[in-house]
């Protein structure tokens, strides 16, 4: 016989600590235009074209319809980012406070173009931490305000090889730095490292319970660098992170999208608590329940890709179905889109998505442990297992 039900913060914090709540909890990114589309079907009212178009520059009208779907969906986390102070330079560019130039777009992150630092002079002087400001956490404030701490509370930080790779103007020149120049590259990431755990610091002082990780480090077929590279320049500094977030007594997950299995083991052993969103084109929901399995959190994977976006509610009932009977046996699953839920995905689907959650996500109808399954590919069974010791409570205070 479970306790009583959990409420929201409990349930995901639970899955965090590998243990069983009592229904599969549920997460995601909301790109402000679904935000808009979904409270459009819920019939919320709100003034039209709330939404800035700009990652990290939230209105409070914006914020407050994103609570309100959060309260409508049941969603039992929440995401916010911190404000990085991007401003337009003209129609197509813009400039953000740490002197980093972007390509604008209406949809999605702004693509970097121009670095703030090129060489260990420039780097000298160049502190992040500085410019960080008390507004850059008005959306995380604000959340938290609105919903309370009876939700679990997310904030995103780009991960040491993404904000890098902003500070020295895009991936192909920090790629090259590996090569050319590991020295500016390995003192890069010392200062990133240091900006992201200052941005911890205010996030878990505000109410963040765990944070996200951002930066892809592999495509669809393969990593985006070799291992050995991925070892030395960017591992160690994530370890850094993940040290920084548990000495807080927070949780951190790791998001990468693509065939992320030449790394994973890395992951478990840097000691995050999750990973992010187990993309269903590359990997396998029941292989990798199989392989974490009391060992790290797995988020997601209903597909955003094409079901989300192109299919039908029903669909995605059953899509919902089949990743719950596939990741959440066991515990330590949140359920979530496979990467985000993006301009594309349809309002009516991702209704759909969390509803499902709730009419499958009951933990006294799955089953006690994983799926049988086959090993991932390019496992490395010779490095030894982080064993983690799972959680037998119902509900974390």
């Amino acid at each position: 016989m479970r306790e009583k039900s959990m409420n929201a913060r409990e349930r995901l914090m639970t899955a965090l600590e590998l243990g069983v709540p009592d229904r599969v909890p549920t997460w995601d990114w909301f790109d402000e235009a679904v935000t808009i589309g979904v409270a459009d079907v819920l019939g919320l009212k709100h003034h039209q074209g709330v939404t800035t178009l700009r990652k990290g520059d939230e209105t409070t009208e914006s914020i407050d319809l994103y609570c309100r779907v959060v309260e409508a969906l049941g969603v039992d986390g929440t995401s916010s980012v911190y404000n990085t102070g991007l401003e337009a330079v003209n129609e197509h560019l813009g400039r953000d406070k740490y002197g980093r130039g972007y390509i604008l777009s209406e949809n999605g992150m702004p693509a970097i173009i121009e670095p703030a630092v090129s060489s260990l002079e420039e780097l000298r002087g160049y502190d992040m931490v500085s410019r960080i400001e008390n507004d850059d956490f008005a959306g995380l404030r604000a959340t938290v305000t609105r919903l309370g701490s009876e939700r679990a509370h997310c904030l995103n930080l780009n991960g040491p090889f993404q904000e890098a790779w902003n500070v020295m103007g895009g991936m192909d020149k920090t790629m090259i730095a590996f090569m050319e120049q590991p020295e500016l590259v390995h003192a890069v990431m010392q200062e990133v490292v240091r900006f992201n755990k200052a941005l911890m610091d205010e996030a878990a002082f505000i109410g963040a319970d765990f944070f996200m990780v951002d930066g892809d480090i592999c495509g669809n077929d393969f990593p985006l660098l070799s291992v050995k590279l991925f070892r030395e320049f960017i591992l160690p500094y994530k370890k850094q992170m993940v040290d920084h977030a548990h000495g807080m007594g927070r949780k951190i997950v790791k998001h990468s999208d693509g065939m992320v299995w030449s790394i994973m083991d890395d992951l478990i052993e840097a000691g995050f608590d999750g990973f992010h969103p187990v993309q269903p084109q590359c990997m396998s929901m029941k292989t990798t329940k199989a392989h974490l399995y009391s060992r790290m959190c797995v988020f997601g994977n209903v597909d955003c890709l094409d079901l989300l976006v192109f299919g039908e509610p029903e669909q995605v009932r059953q899509a919902t179905k089949q990743c719950i009977k596939e990741g959440s046996p066991g515990g330590g699953h949140v359920l979530s889109s496979s990467n985000s839920l993006h301009p594309g995905c349809r309002p009516e689907n991702v209704i759909a998505m969390f509803e499902a959650a709730k009419e499958f996500g009951c933990y006294e109808d799955i089953t006690d442990r994983p799926m049988a399954a086959p090993p991932p590919p390019d496992a490395r069974p010779s490095r030894p297992r982080r064993q983690t010791r799972r959680r037998n409570v119902q509900h974390v205070a």
